[in-house]
């Protein structure tokens, strides 16, 4: 009925009426499914479906001067929300630029409804201006591509059904990017024809796998052993019922700050502080590892687990094996809450506490050793302070994305319980690019106030985002930690093997840039803070803002072998 309806309508218009109509659709029906964000970047052979977004309610558009940002932009939608974002740009090498947040979306498995204007068939090849091939340009990244070519009223039957695909295909059972790629012929501006509704309203719904009684008792099986411990990253499940199944055990979960876990009962917290004395890992090493979710961005954790003889089991609602070292005895792909919930039915309560409350002990001590290292520091502000501080000043159901190098791993090591907010990071392909544009999608996604806690030199990559900053609604504090270069090298073979002056040039790094006046040429409210009480009175104000702290990326280095000395002195005391 609607197809017949709509072909009436279109008989014997203008052609660029049929293209403007053929955009409504799209739009009409990615609303239907639930999409409410759009992120363009300006062009012009995009002009067909940026005015079918800009005519519709029911869409928030927010214009990116960059590709690159808005497609991280639309990433960080997809990552807060789970919902896509439309994606759009112009033909040419402006599609190019979205790559590195399609990689991102792909391994991460974030929704992304990428949608690239082309030029007709009859422009390509021909030496016209702004053409590349864009036909399939983001290879296996993509969960789907399509290119319906150049509108046509004798296919309108078919327009609804595509942008329903193309919906379906991002957030199935492996959610990801999908690439439309839709071919314009000018004249670019028409009047769309009202577009009829569908009765069917069609949806797509997701179930996910469950395992079976008898898989349940294999696993029941594997775990039976004296000592084990789950290690929880970013999607290890519902922290209440991974918390009932280490209960249950008798376990300790070792909990990263994506994780949501940090605040149950069993969480140990700085366990890459813990696992850095020799005596507790050696004494402590389990017979059996629980792996849910993605793994923590420790390298410690990682050498403990591989180092070990232990049976590992790894849980992921997705089929990513995270076995780097090919030693994982059980890859399950279920949803790890119902797996946890399952398993805990499955399993016989425990008494025997003494493992679990040892691991607990070592992290209170280690927590006390961290706050009173912090709090007895005179030197100048360091990353471990700085990302304790900001996670202190997070207020529950607040959004705090941090950068891959070491902001993550500062907050994982020594920001402490994390768990009353949510914390977001490109972890997927570990790129520092797209930071602060990832950030401002988490912020339009949840309507939230959001942190992001940055180095310099992935703030400068992603400068870029900082255009307009102040215009959108929203509430973004960028807290950057300016060493005046990349601090993880030092933490690196390089830095003791490269000769100092060949080190700084090329890991190194140093570039000079002030990144307050580059915030205030943006018009970005600025705060320059030298000491812990500042930093606490910036992160105090409202409205977006750029907080700089110097540190200083050499000192850095004994700043951590202080703070793990003084976590390993306690712990030699039990």
């Amino acid at each position: 009925m609607e197809s017949n309806l709509l072909l009436e309508r279109l008989t014997g218009r203008p052609f660029e009426d049929v293209q403007a109509t053929f955009c409504a659709v799209l739009v009409d029906e990615w609303i239907r499914q639930g999409i409410q964000v759009a992120m363009v970047a300006p062009g012009s052979r995009s002009t067909p479906l940026a005015l079918a977004l800009a005519e519709r309610d029911g869409i928030r558009i927010e214009v990116f001067h960059d590709e690159r940002s808005a497609a991280f932009a639309a990433l960080g939608v997809g990552l807060a929300s789970g919902v896509p974002a439309v994606l759009l740009c112009t033909s040419g090498t402006a599609a190019a630029h979205f790559y590195a947040a399609v990689i991102e979306a792909d391994l991460s498995h974030v929704p992304l409804l990428v949608v690239t204007a082309d030029r007709p068939p009859e422009l390509k090849d021909v030496g016209a201006p702004q053409t590349i091939d864009q036909t399939k340009m983001y290879g296996d990244t993509v969960r789907w591509f399509h290119d319906p070519g150049v509108a046509d009223v004798a296919a309108c039957n078919s327009w609804r059904a595509l942008a329903r695909q193309s919906f379906a295909s991002t957030v199935g059972l492996r959610p990801g990017p999908t690439h439309i790629n839709l071919p314009f012929r000018e004249p670019l501006v028409g009047a769309s024809v009202e577009v009829p509704g569908d009765p069917a309203n069609l949806s797509q719904f997701v179930g996910r796998p469950l395992l079976t009684k008898g898989e349940y008792e294999i696993v029941v099986t594997q775990l039976s052993r004296e000592s084990g411990v789950i290690v929880a990253g970013k999607g290890c499940g519902d922290s209440a019922k991974v918390s009932q199944l280490a209960k249950r055990l008798g376990w300790p979960v070792l909990a990263d700050s994506r994780s949501g876990c940090q605040g149950i009962p069993e969480a140990v917290v700085y366990f890459d502080s813990i696992l850095r004395h020799q005596a507790f890992s050696e004494s402590h090493r389990p017979q059996v590892f629980l792996r849910l979710g993605e793994a923590p961005s420790s390298k410690v954790l990682s050498q403990f687990i591989s180092g070990s003889s232990a049976v590992q089991i790894h849980v992921g609602q997705f089929d990513d094996p995270f076995d780097a070292d090919h030693k994982v005895a059980s890859h399950i792909t279920c949803d790890p809450s119902s797996f946890c919930e399952a398993l805990t039915s499955f399993i016989h309560p425990t008494t025997k506490m003494l493992y679990l409350n040892q691991w607990l002990k070592a992290d209170e001590l280690a927590e006390v050793s961290i706050a009173q290292y912090q709090e007895e520091s005179v030197g100048p502000l360091s990353g471990p302070t700085v990302s304790r501080i900001v996670a202190e000043s997070l207020k529950t159901s607040q959004n705090l994305v941090v950068s891959s190098s070491m902001p993550v791993r500062d907050l994982e090591w020594f920001g402490g319980d994390c768990s009353r907010f949510q914390v977001f990071s490109n972890r997927g392909a570990n790129g520092i690019d797209g930071v602060v544009a990832t950030a401002i999608g988490v912020a339009i996604a949840t309507n939230r106030s959001t942190a992001v806690l940055i180095g310099d030199i992935a703030l400068l990559h992603d400068s870029s985002s900082l255009v307009a900053l102040g215009s959108r609604e929203l509430e973004l504090k960028i807290i950057v930690t300016d060493n005046d270069g990349g601090a993880i090298f030092h933490y690196l073979s390089q830095s003791s093997v490269v000769a100092t002056e060949k080190f700084e040039k090329l890991f190194g790094t140093p570039h000079g840039s002030d990144l307050v006046r580059l915030a205030e040429a943006h018009q970005i409210p600025t705060f320059d803070c030298r000491s812990s009480t500042e930093l606490r009175e910036a992160l105090a104000h409202s409205g977006s803002c750029l907080i700089r702290i110097a540190t200083d990326r050499h000192h850095e280095v004994l700043v951590h072998q202080e703070i793990n000395t003084k976590v390993a002195f306690a712990l030699d005391q039990v």
